[in-house]
């Protein structure tokens, strides 16, 4: 969680890349999730939470914070092995479609 925090004093970060240890959980993904919406200037993103116990409160929360990430080009998001199900796929592909200058996407959820 602190992490996640860290993120809502640092607004003008452009790139964001983020291996997660197996001990996170919905929590620390809400966390982030939470923080990076406030990351305006957002322009790449690397969230690999393969093998960790987050399920789709957490991929909820990151789909949501994506919303507000307008100036993002590239998003790769890794839940590899993970609790997410559709819930939180259907959240991240949501808010997908708002980000209009998006230009490369990998998304995996194997």
């Amino acid at each position: 969680q602190a992490l996640g925090e860290a993120f809502s004093e640092t607004s003008v970060l452009e790139s964001v890349d983020l291996k997660c240890s197996t001990q996170v959980g919905n929590d620390g993904a809400v966390a982030i999730g939470n923080n990076l919406q406030n990351l305006e200037l957002l322009q790449q993103i690397t969230l690999i939470f393969a093998y960790t116990q987050v399920g789709d409160t957490g991929a909820v929360a990151i789909g949501n914070s994506l919303q507000n990430l307008e100036q993002l080009l590239k998003i790769f998001l890794d839940f590899k092995d993970t609790q997410v199900g559709d819930a939180g796929a259907v959240a991240i592909g949501n808010n997908l479609q708002n980000l209009k200058q998006l230009q490369q996407i990998t998304l995996n959820f194997w």
